[in-house]
């Protein structure tokens, strides 16, 4: 029997609290409260924060190689963000949980309508979303997978030791000491385990937010549709009635939307500034030849930002798509001087209703990432001559 699409929308549920719970930020369960594995995980941040900052220090005054330095920095644009995504999953657990409940009514309220239009957008939405999930903890799977794999074939082929991240820790010697070398790649394997898991949490949860919000705009479509109907068999009392529960629809919109940008602001901002770094610092290393899995690591970089700005574009779009709807998806000619009057306030409103941003800076759009991807062009090549 195939499963409705309420069912496929709680299984997408459960395999975000799934990763989350292997982070110890399963906030989405009601009954959440900081663990020994969430106060692990914070541990094992703050040490690798510290551990970057002690390795940056050895490679540049006992080393002497600075570009050692820029290549331990890399990774720890990776370490901030995760844990801004962390701290704002355990912080704003609130705004999550009525957030991924406001998506289960609707799903369970629209399912059961009569107007299989309805259900047709639902299927859409959830198509949409499981493609984007599928695709993201694909790239995840292959980020983690080859900057792990490229430890072993150094070893084995090359007879080179690398590492699978770039802190070093005090009193192990890894470049001499075989026993060394294994423990810091297993405290290595460990923490991109956690950090893997965390990130891919944490975006899991936020591309299921932002791919819903055209979900809005289509179910808008098909109320005023409804509205059409009504008009068009002269049954004006009712076509008032679906004009109101469309002008409650705009508002419960605006709440999930601003919901959605108070949620992530910082979030977005530490996101988008460290993985900016990271693509440059990263860049540089393979410019310079000292970081076998860099390529992999700027890879990653860049998808996520791209990633990022695209559901930021995706905000925008329907945003213009509520303006669009207003305009030709009802004989707005047709209805009272009342209804008119509320549905020009709804106009008014969608006009000035803001997508997600960088900060209060910028809009999270693709332009805004082609920007970056010049500014990080710029920063590497500056590097560059400062090296020459």
């Amino acid at each position: 029997m195939a499963i409705s699409v309420v069912q496929r929308y709680e299984q997408i549920i459960r395999v975000i609290r799934i990763c989350s719970m292997y982070v110890g930020t399963d906030v989405l369960k009601p009954t959440w409260k900081m663990n020994p594995l969430t106060w692990t995980v914070i541990i094992f941040i703050n040490m690798f924060v510290i551990l970057t900052c002690y390795t940056v220090y050895f490679n540049i005054y006992v080393v002497g190689q600075w570009s050692l330095s820029l290549q331990a920095l890399t990774m720890l644009g990776s370490g901030l963000h995760g844990y801004a995504k962390l701290l704002n999953a355990i912080w704003n657990r609130e705004y999550f949980r009525f957030l991924v409940d406001d998506l289960h009514l609707i799903y369970k309220e629209y399912n059961a309508k009569p107007n299989s239009d309805y259900r047709t957008f639902l299927n859409r939405t959830m198509n949409r979303t499981v493609f984007g999930m599928k695709s993201m903890a694909i790239v995840y799977v292959i980020v983690i997978f080859s900057l792990i794999s490229v430890v072993p074939l150094y070893r084995f082929v090359f007879n080179q030791r690398i590492f699978i991240m770039q802190f070093l820790i005090p009193g192990l010697d890894p470049t001499s000491n075989e026993r060394d070398f294994i423990i810091m790649n297993v405290i290595h394997f460990a923490s991109m385990l956690f950090g893997g898991f965390g990130n891919f949490a944490a975006d899991l949860c936020f591309f299921l937010l932002v791919f819903h919000v055209p979900l809005y705009k289509d179910i808008l479509q098909c109320k005023f549709h409804e509205v059409n109907e009504a008009l068009a068999n002269d049954e004006m009392e009712r076509s008032s009635e679906l004009l109101n529960e469309i002008f409650l629809w705009h508002q419960r919109y605006m709440k999930y939307i601003s919901t959605v940008k108070i949620n992530y602001f910082y979030v977005i901002l530490i996101e988008m500034a460290t993985i900016a770094l990271c693509m440059a610092l990263s860049l540089f290393c393979i410019i310079l030849g000292t970081w076998p899995g860099g390529q992999t690591y700027f890879i990653y970089c860049f998808i996520m930002i791209y990633v990022f700005c695209g559901l930021g574009t995706l905000v925008d779009a329907t945003n213009d798509g509520f303006i669009e709807s207003c305009y030709n998806e009802i004989i707005w000619y047709r209805l009272s001087i009342k209804d008119r009057r509320m549905l020009q306030m709804m106009l008014m409103m969608t006009q000035n209703t803001s997508g997600l941003t960088v900060g209060a800076v910028k809009p999270l759009t693709v332009n805004t990432g082609l920007q970056l991807t010049k500014a990080i062009y710029t920063m590497t090549m500056m590097l560059i001559n400062f090296l020459d």
